[in-house]
């Protein structure tokens, strides 16, 4: 009997949510056959059976977070192996399909409380001992809402908190209400949003910049043929100002509660899913070319729309530019997308009278920081930075 278990991912990835099922019990399935999709807080990776042979049991279904190491499932197959070989190839998960059934979880008991990476830094970051929270989730897993509730009433440890009956803590629900549970992405954004304003002290400076000449310039390029689009001139704008404000590219080490100042300038970009947000990373903006630029965001914007992003297409991130202008909304005090310290968001543009009487086209800019590393007077002076570029897109090429 071969049992597979969840491999080594990488990149600190410590567990990932069963996203589908591709077989089910019964099954025959061939060898690098794609078995299950698995969703971590970096991407969704889909994963292929090394072994031929029969589904006898899935262990765990669809909607279950999972640690590494942990048993997935079992399939009998003819020469008995009994183990996982090393060195699994894992690709990136397409889009989804049709649902199939799986069979009920198996309770597992440890002595480790069950947690994950999100909460165990958060408790650690507030001094809490694991072993002494009650955990409501599935399997007795600690969550979020536990972290507060045991904040608020501390001295109540796991016995005082199970002999409290479920009904006096539960919320009423009646016929015409749905019960929404954050799963997959949405679990992860709610995970990574809770963590990134639990850890991080947050400030947000504003500022408008007319764009009438990079919307000018989009046009003319446009009109020869290249596919340049705003995002992309803000992107490079970015790693301009960052070259003279390095604070601003840094990354919170949480382990060792420090700061790294990184030397490279990977520009992640949020992108508007049917799922939810993904933040995609153009690795060495600085380097490339506005329209090299430009093809990345466009062929980045693609994949994630399509769940075919790759481990390195999310990874490394230095800063975050949030383009919500798209959709609307005339300005927004963004959450840094941790472990970053600062994201640059930008809006709709609207019309403005300058002194001259002349129309101008305006946006406002809004930039969230890390008030630990960065202080109001260094926030204000890059988004002014950041203002003079969008001004005078000339600038940005030179």
């Amino acid at each position: 009997m071969y049992t597979f278990k969840l491999p080594d991912i990488g990149e600190g990835v410590s567990e990932g949510e069963i996203v589908k099922w591709h077989v089910k019990e019964g099954d025959e399935i061939g060898k690098e056959q794609d078995m299950v999709e698995i969703m971590t807080d970096k991407v969704t990776v889909r994963i292929p059976s090394p072994v031929a042979g029969k589904i006898t049991r899935i262990l765990f279904p669809e909607g279950q977070v999972v640690k590494v190491g942990e048993s997935l499932i079992e399939i009998a197959t003819a020469d008995n192996v009994a183990e996982e070989p090393s060195g699994k190839e894992i690709k990136p998960a397409p889009s989804q399909a049709e649902p199939v059934h799986v069979s009920a979880p198996v309770n597992r008991s440890t002595e480790r409380p069950l947690a994950s990476p999100a909460v165990r830094r958060i408790a650690m970051e507030s001094g809490i001992d694991l072993a002494s929270v009650a955990g409501t989730g599935e399997n007795g897993r600690i969550t979020l809402e536990d972290l507060d509730a045991f904040r608020k009433h501390p001295g109540a440890g796991k016995e005082e908190k199970k002999s409290i009956p479920v009904e006096v803590a539960a919320q009423p629900v009646s016929a015409k209400d749905e019960i929404l549970e954050p799963r997959g992405l949405r679990r992860l954004i709610f995970e990574k949003m809770t963590k990134s304003k639990a850890i991080i002290p947050h400030f947000t400076v504003m500022e408008s910049a007319d764009v009438s000449e990079i919307l000018r310039a989009v046009d003319i390029l446009k009109e020869k043929g290249s596919k340049v689009t705003l995002t992309s001139f803000f992107i490079k704008a970015a790693t301009v100002a960052l070259k003279e404000y390095p604070y601003l590219n840094a990354v919170y080490d949480e382990e060792n509660r420090r700061y790294i100042l990184r030397k490279e300038y990977n520009i992640g970009m949020a992108i508007d899913t049917q799922d939810g947000l993904t933040v995609a990373v153009v690795h060495n903006a600085d380097r490339l070319s506005l329209s090299g630029v430009a093809d990345k965001v466009r062929d980045l914007a693609t994949r994630a729309r399509s769940s075919s992003l790759s481990l390195a297409d999310v990874q490394n991130g230095t800063f975050t530019v949030t383009n919500i202008g798209t959709i609307g909304g005339i300005v927004s005090t963004p959450i840094i997308n941790f472990p970053e310290v600062a994201i640059l968001g930008v809006h709709r543009t609207f019309k403005q009278m300058d002194s001259a009487g002349n129309q101008r086209s305006v946006m406002y800019l809004s930039l969230s920081c890390d008030h630990r590393l960065i202080d109001g007077a260094m926030a204000t002076r890059f988004i002014m930075r950041i203002k003079e570029l969008i001004e005078n897109p000339f600038l940005i090429l030179v």
